[in-house]
């Protein structure tokens, strides 16, 4: 056979529609994938911690029971699609997502303790399902958070290092805050049996709502606290490596504190 002839029978793998399993660590879901794939084509995810336990592949769909291992945090897997002979490769990312709320717990090397709590949903569908946190910062031996932030949650598969929390700004809070009042107020606009008057009511009230969180973020008097509250603190970024539900990684923060700071901690799936 011809290069020609293998690359027109074994064609690029084409993905039309990929609909995720969501998983909780320990459980189980189903993944399906629907497009054009030349026969024996092998799908795979890449992500240990994702088993398959039951797969069909008929034509233009495949379909697979995937197991999350027990003890994990959130997480997620891209599948790789590959054409046979010529091992002809695509790709879909979020092909499988592990979600729930989760609790993590770290103790800094300069005597901090760090709790980071989801706020999102906890569903697959947003991010790496839960993945808006609340951060609580704590001076050690002290019960009342002298910091709060909000945090992003980030996975990869690649790394040892397979999780970073992306730390907001002090101001950020007004933003968060605004969002998850915009998400609230799109809930009840969703209802029905709102009148149109009620329904203008409410988007004026969101319409409101960040007007003032923008206006508070850039008005100078409270930018000049936030720089200052920055050079202060200043943490950024947390890199964590994560075995099982035990957790090391560090943090960095301002000169001030400490560019790069020891941590250690657990983790918890949370109700």
């Amino acid at each position: 056979m011809t290069l020609e002839a293998a690359k027109a029978k074994y064609f690029t793998p084409e993905i039309a529609l990929v609909t995720p399993a969501c998983l909780r660590p320990g459980g189980t879901g189903e993944v399906v994938i629907k497009g054009k794939f030349p026969p024996g084509t092998k799908f795979i995810f890449e992500n240990d911690n994702i088993e398959v336990v039951k797969e069909n592949f008929t034509g233009g769909e495949y379909r697979a029971t995937l197991k999350a291992a027990p003890g994990i945090g959130p997480e997620t897997a891209v599948v790789k699609v590959i054409s046979p002979v010529t091992c002809i490769t695509t790709q879909a990312d979020r092909a499988a997502v592990v979600g729930g709320k989760f609790e993590w717990t770290m103790d800094a090397a300069n005597g901090w303790r760090i709790v980071a709590r989801s706020t999102g949903s906890g569903t697959c569908s947003s991010g790496v399902a839960g993945d808006e946190y609340e951060m609580l910062f704590f001076r050690k031996g002290e019960s009342t958070p002298f910091e709060t932030r909000n945090a992003s949650l980030h996975f990869t598969a690649y790394s040892s290092t397979n999780y970073r929390f992306s730390i907001g700004g002090g101001g950020a809070g007004d933003i968060m805050s605004a969002q998850q009042d915009a998400a609230q107020l799109a809930q009840k606009l969703g209802d029905p049996s709102l009148s149109s008057a009620q329904q203008a009511q409410l988007l004026q009230q969101l319409q409101a709502g960040m007007a003032a969180a923008l206006a508070s973020l850039t008005d100078p008097s409270n930018m000049q606290k936030m720089q200052e509250q920055q050079s202060k603190f200043g943490c950024h970024i947390i890199n964590l490596e994560s075995r099982g539900d035990a957790l090391k990684g560090n943090m960095r923060c301002s000169e001030a504190v400490g560019t790069e700071i020891a941590l250690t901690g657990t983790r918890k799936l949370v109700p």
